[in-house]
C-alpha cells in the first residue's frame, strides 16, 4: 500500500474505535455491610453509556448513564424513580448520572465524577450510588 492510503486506513479505525466506545468495570462497597460490588459499563463516548450490577442477594440492575449534554432518553427509568428521595446521592456534586431498574422492583440512582467527560467511565473518576431501600454504595473506577 501507498504511504498516503496506510495513514487514512489507520486515521479512519481510530475514528471507528474511538465512536464505539468501551466497556469495563467498577468496583463498588455497600455501605451497609461492605460487601464488595462490581457494576460493568459499556460507555458510549457520544454521549450516553450502559451499566449493569448484581447486588448482594442476587437483585439485577440495569441503566443509561446520561453525561451532560446528552439527549434526555431516561425518561422510563427516571419516571420511576421519581417518586423516591435519594438525598445521599442528590448531595453529591458530579458530571455524569445514571438511574437503574431492579429487577426486584427497587431502583438505584446514581452519580459519578469523571475524570475526563470526553472519554468517559473509561478515564476513571469514584461516584456514589443509592437504592431505593436505603442502601448506599461508594464507586471507584
Amino acid at each position: 500500500m501507498k504511504p498516503r492510503m496506510v495513514l487514512l486506513f489507520m486515521v479512519m479505525v481510530m475514528l471507528l474505535a474511538a465512536l464505539s466506545g468501551c466497556s469495563g468495570t467498577m468496583k463498588g462497597v455497600v455501605r451497609r455491610d461492605a460487601r464488595r460490588i462490581q457494576i460493568t459499563f459499556t460507555d458510549a463516548t457520544v454521549g450516553a453509556g450502559h451499566l449493569q450490577t448484581v447486588l448482594p442477594g442476587g437483585e439485577r440492575f440495569e441503566g443509561r448513564l446520561m453525561k451532560p449534554g446528552a439527549p434526555e432518553s431516561m425518561a422510563g427509568a427516571n419516571a420511576g424513580a421519581a417518586s423516591f428521595n435519594f438525598e445521599a446521592v442528590d448531595g453529591v456534586n458530579g458530571n455524569a448520572e445514571a438511574v437503574l431498574a431492579g429487577d426486584r422492583g427497587n431502583f438505584m440512582k446514581c452519580r459519578f465524577r469523571l475524570s475526563d467527560t470526553i472519554i468517559g467511565l473509561s478515564a476513571g473518576g469514584s461516584g456514589l450510588c443509592q437504592v431505593t431501600d436505603g442502601r448506599v454504595i461508594d464507586v471507584f473506577f
